[in-house]
């Protein structure tokens, strides 16, 4: 459901664009790693746990928090609208990540439904579980659950997630989407397409009943989750032994840009865990590679490093993770466009370490290593400059 005065037809457009740009080259990359595949069958069940990973670990920073919380307020929305609105904002992930999956097994319709019905049911599963994310944090910040983990932690304190235990529930959601979608997987392995299906039938029926459970309590859910995961998102250091960005270690910005790429680095760092997701992703490309399935496929997983890693600077002209009035004060639209370069930039020495490494472990020779790299910086580049234009074309249209 979209609120009076949020998104012009113009930026529903552009959003429906960008999406379904984003399916279509992901399904691009499906198709170019499946031409080199004997068995597209495990290749379509290894997407579908890319996806569940993706979708486990993206959930709750792409529903909470709500960017128009105040006007659904406003609004007085009735619990079965906050869940439309709330499921529309979260349709477009499972949706795009269904089209890859589907490619993969293009040919076998079969395996094309069980790879877009995986990507569906688990994205079912990951939002029915994340949307109640809020009542399940209070009831850990209460002590009125998570007995087990604190007993467990007093047992064996070495076992303590690095997060606060208000927070515990989120790390247990990505492991709970990332179960029902291996489950799936699992069963189309053993069985075939059919089991697979069937499979994937089953986690859908299970997350519709939970969440129709909750029809009549969602404003609760939706009211709670927003108010602890906005301030957990708003929080410098998440976790212990985890500290935000310092301004010493942008060594490699000019001191001029220093300011401005690490206020963007400090807020993108709030909001999204890059890290992680940088470092599966080369794990993947360098499992690619030695795994020796074809150059289609390896130049996808190299593709989608670079993509991802890159094209997240995007969250940095969000108002939730730099306020309009920080983004003024640090500079214009080119200062803007060279601090997103180098907010980028800081992602090719991983690269080029998994380079060097597939340089001397497989016959990857220099020239193409050296090429990926290239493509890598070029594409840093081109997101800093996309982005930052879209910035300033929807700040202009905001204050017209």
């Amino acid at each position: 459901m979209s609120l009076p005065g949020t998104r012009s037809p113009a930026g529903r457009a552009a959003r429906a664009a960008g999406w379904t740009l984003t399916a279509l080259a992901a399904g691009a990359l499906a198709g170019s790693a499946a031409g080199d595949v004997e068995a597209p069958a495990r290749l379509v069940r290894v997407i579908g746990l890319l996806g569940t990973a993706a979708m486990a670990i993206a959930a709750p920073h792409v529903l909470f928090p709500d960017p128009h919380v105040r006007l659904a307020q406003l609004a007085n929305l009735a619990p079965g609208a906050l869940l439309r609105r709330q499921l529309g904002r979260w349709a477009p992930v499972p949706l795009a990540l269904a089209v890859p999956a589907a490619v993969a097994g293009w040919g076998d319709l079969g395996l094309v439904a069980e790879g877009a019905a995986t990507a569906l049911a688990v994205g079912l599963v990951a939002f029915a579980r994340a949307s109640g994310l809020g009542p399940r944090s209070r009831a850990w910040e209460r002590g009125e659950a998570g007995g087990w983990y604190r007993t467990l932690n007093a047992w064996a304190p070495p076992v303590r997630f690095l997060v606060p235990d208000p927070l515990v529930p989120g790390v247990l959601l990505t492991g709970e989407v990332f179960l029902a979608g291996a489950a799936v997987a699992v069963a189309g392995q053993a069985g075939g397409p059919a089991w697979g299906l069937g499979a994937a039938a089953l986690v859908a029926l299970a997350a519709g009943a939970s969440m129709r459970a909750r029809l009549r309590t969602f404003d609760r859910a939706y009211w709670l989750s927003n108010g602890v995961w906005a301030d957990a998102f708003r929080q410098v250091e998440v976790g212990e032994g985890r500290e935000p960005v310092r301004l010493e270690a942008v060594y490699w910005a000019p001191p001029a840009l220093r300011p401005t790429v690490w206020a963007g680095l400090v807020s993108l760092d709030r909001r999204v865990p890059l890290g992680r997701v940088a470092v599966v992703l080369l794990g993947l490309a360098v499992l690619v590679h030695l795994a020796g399935v074809g150059p289609g496929a390896e130049a996808a997983a190299l593709t989608l490093y670079g993509v991802v890693v890159n094209g997240t600077v995007a969250l940095s002209a969000s108002d939730d993770v730099v306020p309009p009035s920080l983004a003024a004060r640090l500079g214009g639209a080119s200062r803007w466009a060279a601090a997103r370069f180098l907010m980028n930039v800081r992602w090719l020495p991983p690269l080029a370490a998994a380079l060097l490494l597939l340089v001397w472990l497989v016959d990857l020779g220099w020239a193409e290593a050296a090429l990926w790299l290239g493509l890598d910086a070029t594409a840093a580049a081109l997101a800093a400059l996309a982005v930052t234009l879209a910035d300033r074309v929807r700040l202009r249209r905001a204050l017209a």
